[in-house]
Order: structure tokens, then sequence, then C-alpha cells
């Protein structure tokens, strides 16, 4: 009888846990499924600590994000079952300090547990026992090799939370992160397309402006000239002379303005003999020194404008900004790779985030899938480096 109910207690023990497995598979499914569906950061803060709390047996689930300061920590997830007490809803602002979950998670970046809050010192943990509660787990969720926040189960009843608490919240926490990764790259992206755009509306605005100021202003001062010269010929053909060879200049010069708005567009260098000789061209126009050594290899054309145009901002950077006395530009193609390299020994303290220059490099290298790099630190000069691997274009 003995080895018979023993034998009917494991198939029991391994029954449950079979069960309890699928349950969580099919929480994690749900929540991974709306994190691939891209659904906002806020409902999956809500999914998630419904589905931990419940697969978890817990009376209720939190989530927090831990302010820039580490000093306080904000909540922006809650759920609890039941007659669960309340307390500490979305948008409480709690301390982080003290001996409780949250603030060990983010000093040590693990999972910790807390069997009980009495004695324990922390505004988190009186919180935590004024209203009822036993104990809790607390795992970190970590975006871009920082602590973000903590996920958070706990119990109001005497029955401490399963052993595998820590490991199972874990990959909840794990695909908070992602849904936040998510969501950054799709913010990015936004952003970037503002940024393209509005660039581009700048440029079609500058040229609006320079043929208004420039070429068209000439061609009208010219078609006056010419009706002029045209009744002058007749009544004093030596006047009217005159003024065909006046006409005759302003239509040189209106040819030379609109030549000069078409090298700003694309180099027609750029074109004709490829990115070795337009940057030669375009660096022996630079005020400062510039040491040039360009792989003479034609490459695609998309990636001789990125370079081009890469070099030409980064190169007026320097000029403006950073009080170098000398630069260096290096094109290298290396196989299926061409990297981009544009160097100063000026101030550094170059930042992305500041003004639309260097995000809006970083856009168009980006835009045809190679990588963006910014190296500035305070004091030690710029390298603005962007790599292209050919036939991703």
């Amino acid at each position: 009888m003995g080895i018979e109910t023993r034998s009917h207690d494991v198939e029991a023990e391994t029954r449950e846990r079979l069960a309890l497995l699928a349950e969580e598979q099919a929480a994690l499914r749900r929540v991974a499924t709306a994190v691939a569906g891209g659904v906002a950061p806020e409902e999956v803060f809500e999914l998630v600590t419904a589905e931990a709390g419940r697969l978890l047996r817990a009376s209720s689930a939190g989530m927090i994000r831990y302010e820039a300061s580490g000093e306080s920590a904000i909540v922006v997830g809650r759920w609890r079952e039941g007659d669960a007490p309340g307390g500490m809803e979305v948008g409480t602002t709690v301390p982080v300090s003290g001996d409780t979950g949250v603030a060990h998670v983010l000093r040590t970046g693990r999972p910790v547990r807390v069997e009980s809050f009495k004695g324990r010192e922390g505004w988190i943990a009186e919180q935590m026992d004024r209203l009822g509660f036993k104990g809790t787990v607390s795992a970190p969720i970590t975006v871009d090799g920082r602590i973000w926040g903590s996920v958070i189960v706990a119990t109001a009843t005497e029955d401490p939370l399963p052993p595998e608490t820590e490991t199972r919240l874990s990959e909840f926490a794990d695909l908070v992160a992602l849904a936040l990764d998510a969501a950054s790259a799709k913010q990015a992206l936004i952003e970037s397309r503002a940024r393209i755009v509005h660039a581009g509306d700048e440029a079609r605005r500058k040229l609006e402006r320079d043929l208004h100021d420039g070429a068209q202003q000439r061609l009208v001062s010219l078609a006056l000239s010419l009706r002029v010269a045209s009744d002058a010929l007749d009544a004093d053909p030596e006047r009217g002379r005159k003024l065909l060879d006046h006409a005759r200049t302003e239509l040189d010069q209106a040819i030379e303005e609109l030549r000069e708005l078409a090298r700003g567009i694309h180099p027609a260098v750029l074109t004709e003999r490829g990115l070795a000789a337009a940057v030669e061209l375009l660096c022996s126009r630079s005020t400062l020194p510039v040491d040039v050594d360009v792989a003479p290899e034609r490459l695609p054309p998309a990636i001789e404008a990125a370079a081009y145009y890469l070099i030409a901002e980064a190169l007026t950077n320097i000029v403006r900004y950073s009080g170098a006395e000398g630069a260096g530009v290096t094109v290298a193609h290396d196989g299926d790779r061409v990297s981009v390299e544009i160097s100063d020994d000026g101030n550094g303290g170059a930042d992305t985030s500041r003004g639309s220059g260097l995000s809006g490099l970083a856009d168009r290298v980006e835009a045809l899938a190679g990588t963006f790099q910014l190296d500035s630190p305070p004091g030690h000069g710029t390298r603005v480096r962007a790599e292209f691997e050919l036939g991703k274009q």
C-alpha cells in the first residue's frame, strides 16, 4: 500500500507541475504576442502584472520604474486578486531606500525575496507591513544595460511564494524589457522620419530662396534689358548693341549661378568622376588643412552620395564649431564593406542630441542600412565614422 500511495503522489505531483508549466507558457505567450503586436508599453505593464500575479498565485503584483536619481520610483503597473490589500496604485511615487526589495534590485541587478516586513527599514517595508502583505519577490527589468525598473509579486497569506518564483518572474521582466526596446526603436524611427522630412523641407526652402534671390532676379533683369534693347535697336543702334552686350553678361552670370546651385544639390564631379575626386575637390576648398585618403574605386551611387554629404557636413561642423587646426578624411573599401571616417584635433564635446546636423548625418547613414558612430570626448577632438555594407542598399 505504501509503494502505491507514493507512486500515486508522484504522478499527481508530476501532473501538477506539467499543468503549471503549460499555464506558464500560455501566460508568457500571451504577453509575447502583445509585445510582438506593438501594443503600448502601458498595456504591457498592465498585462504582465496580471499574468504574473495570477500565474504565481500572488495576492498582488506591481511594476515600478526607477527615476534617474535612483532615489525614487513610480508605480507603472498594478494588479490584485479579489479582496487583496490595496494601496500603491499606478502613478504613486515611492522612495527607493531601506531594506526593501526594490532598493536591493536597483543596487544588485538581481531578483530578491523578502519573507517578512517585520523589523525592516524603509517606507515601502512599513507600508507593505501596514497593508498586511507577508512577503514579496522582485525581479529587475534591464534595458540598454541599466536597471530600468522591477516587477514585484506579493502575498498577503502565510503561505510563501513558490521557490521558483524568481526565475518565472524574471521571464516576464525580460518581456517587459523587449517591449520597451521595441517602443524605443519605434519612437526613434518616428523621430528620424520627422527629421528627414524637416531636412527636406528646409532644403527646398533654401533652394527656393537661392533661386529667387539669385538666378531668378537676374533673369527678370535680363528680360527687361532685352525688351529695352529691342526697342532701342531701331532708334539708337549703338545703345541697342550696348544693351545686348549687357544682357549677354547677365545671361552668363545667371548660368553660372544656376551651375553653382546644381553643384550644391549634387556635385557634377561626384557623378562623373566618383567619390575620390569629389572629396579631393571638397577638401581643397576647406579653410582648414585636411589629410585625405580615399579609395579610388567607384561605389554604388547611393553610398557615394551619402559618404560625400557626410564628409561635407562633418567638415562644415569642424570649421564652424570645433576650433580645430586640422582634420582628416579616410574612405576605405574592404571587400563588402565601406568605411568613412572624419576626424579633427579640436575641442570635442559634439553630441547628436544637440542640433539637427549630426542627427541628420546619422539618419542619412542608417537609411542605407549603415552604422553611425560619434566619438567626441571634451578636449580631445571628434571622430565621426560610418560603415556601409555593399549590397544592402
